[in-house]
């Protein structure tokens, strides 16, 4: 999962974890190394202070061996133990030994820069420099002390005696250490760089901090703002009117789902536009077949009437003919006429549908037994194939008015348009898994493939001077297809594979009708 896919507030609360968390993390490893660093190079308590003022030669170290001794006999003076040796760093047990090793530590510290020292408790000796004799310094520093504390550091000799304030633990030290140093180069300082390591990485530290918050911010910033930029740009393409330039967005967040919704609803947009223009291009194609299928007859009408004014017709018999043309094209009109106001009240949804449950097998049997005699009247031989579950009356709901218009519009259009003597018209009622299928095929001239899509258009004829207006308004399919929408059916057209035209209506079955 990327981490776009969360929400913005995970998001926050990620990167400003993130933020805080990383840097800490970072900070605590360079410490860590630094600190295993310095303890890596180890060295004794002589060597860190020699290391940190090399030009002032063994002072410092002197110095700070004979404080700590100080303290710490007066924080606890030495314990006597038996089994500690005299020469050399004893090695005791018991009580006191981890206050006698410190001392010892600081004695032998003395002992590099050249200085022996006897520890001594109650008079006892507990400790000697290696290689010397105590009595023999206890006497040379005691002579020169008079029994009493004192350092003494002349630029040669060092000499130093202390007693504990409870009397108990006196040390004397003496030998040979220069004050200052005198040409003898400095010890290598291992740490005299530390400081500027330590300057390097705490600017690479919050170099990296600064970069590490600048990258999460970008990166999380990059995230907010290129679906608000994209928003944007296709609200700017809406305004212009362009309603075909896509969001493209794969974010799973909020982001997402707001540039989801502004794609759907840019979708409805560009639907209900150009189901706009298509009304208007309807609207636009009525007016003109109005005008065109009223101007027609209307130019008949008015001739024929200017040829009686004129005395052209001048016999009964021709006059008669003139008004027998003017009533047929007044009747032409009217047809015209309420076959326009029928197709404007479905197409308004003005026309309730009075839907009952209608059993197709039955209807279409008695429609064929009552149909077949009149029709072949007008040479029009009906057939009929049910392919129908036994038993199963297949309901529809269905207006048994509106939907007999639709069956006449189907008939009169093949009767209309067929250039044969004898009329073959073929219904067929198949069962579905959730429909039934009713097709009306005739054995007319056909339709070419292209202008099936387009038999449903108002005013569309295949006829395209539309010279013979008296064959049909025009409206005949496209109100067939508006009370099959009305019935929750669907009706299209396809070629007959035997020659002609086939139009196939499907209906759901209801509940109580389902094969």
């Amino acid at each position: 999962m990327r981490l776009r896919d969360f929400s913005v507030r995970k998001r926050l609360f990620i990167a400003n974890f993130m933020m805080v968390f990383i840097p800490f993390c970072v900070l605590v490893i360079i410490g860590s190394s630094f600190m295993l660093g310095l303890k890596l190079l180890g060295g004794s308590n002589q060597d860190k202070v020699n290391s940190a003022w090399p030009e002032k030669g063994p002072a410092p170290s002197i110095h700070f061996a004979i404080s700590a001794i100080k303290v710490k006999l007066e924080q606890g003076g030495i314990q006597t133990n038996n089994s500690m040796g005299r020469h050399g760093r004893g090695h005791g047990h018991g009580p006191g030994m981890g206050r006698r090793d410190d001392i010892y530590n600081d004695l032998y510290m003395l002992e590099q820069q050249g200085i022996h020292s006897v520890l001594t408790v109650d008079n006892s000796v507990v400790y000697v420099s290696p290689d010397t004799d105590p009595n023999e310094l206890i006497q040379k520093v005691r002579s020169q002390s008079h029994d009493s504390p004192m350092m003494l550091w002349d630029d040669d000799n060092f000499i130093f005696d202390y007693q504990s304030s409870n009397g108990h633990t006196r040390i004397n030290s003496y030998g040979k250490a220069s004050i200052i140093n005198q040409g003898t180069p400095p010890l290598p300082n291992p740490y005299r760089n530390f400081d500027d390591v330590l300057s390097v990485i705490i600017i690479v530290a919050i170099v990296f901090i600064i970069f590490w918050g600048l990258y999460l911010s970008r990166l999380l910033s990059r995230q907010i703002l290129e679906p608000l930029s994209a928003l944007r740009k296709a609200s700017a393409e809406i305004r212009r009117g362009n309603l075909d330039t896509p969001i493209e967005i794969q974010a799973q967040d909020e982001f997402g789902d707001a540039c989801r919704d502004f794609e759907a609803m840019r979708l409805e947009l560009k639907a209900a536009r150009e189901q706009q223009e298509k009304y208007e291009n309807n609207r636009k194609e009525l007016i003109a077949g109005i005008s065109h299928d009223l101007s027609t007859p209307l130019t008949s009408m008015k001739g024929y009437a200017s040829g009686i004014l004129d005395g052209i017709a001048k016999t009964p018999e021709k006059q008669r003919h003139y008004v027998e043309m003017i009533l047929q094209g007044a009747n032409t009109m009217e047809k015209l006429v309420e076959s326009l106001f029928l197709f404007s009240k479905l197409d308004l949804g003005r026309i309730p549908f009075n839907l009952e449950y209608v059993p197709l097998r039955d209807y279409f049997t008695d429609f064929y037994n009552e149909q077949k005699p009149l029709m072949a009247e007008k040479n029009i031989h009906l057939n009929m194939e049910l392919k129908l579950p036994k038993d199963e009356q297949c309901l529809v709901s269905i207006d048994r008015i509106q939907f007999q218009r639709v069956i006449d519009n189907l008939i009169s259009n093949s009767s209309k348009y067929s250039n044969r003597d004898d009329i073959d018209i073929n219904i067929r009622l198949e069962a579905l898994n959730k429909s039934v299928r009713i097709s009306f095929a005739d054995n007319g001239p056909g339709v070419p493939s292209e202008d099936l899509p387009k038999l449903f258009d108002s005013f569309y004829r295949t006829d395209q001077a539309r010279s013979n207006v008296a064959k049909g308004s025009g409206l005949g399919l496209a109100i067939t297809k508006r009370i099959i929408d009305g019935m929750k059916g669907n009706i299209w057209a396809e070629a007959n594979p035997s020659g002609g035209l086939c139009i196939i209506i499907e209906l759901p079955l209801t509940d109580n009708g389902n094969p």
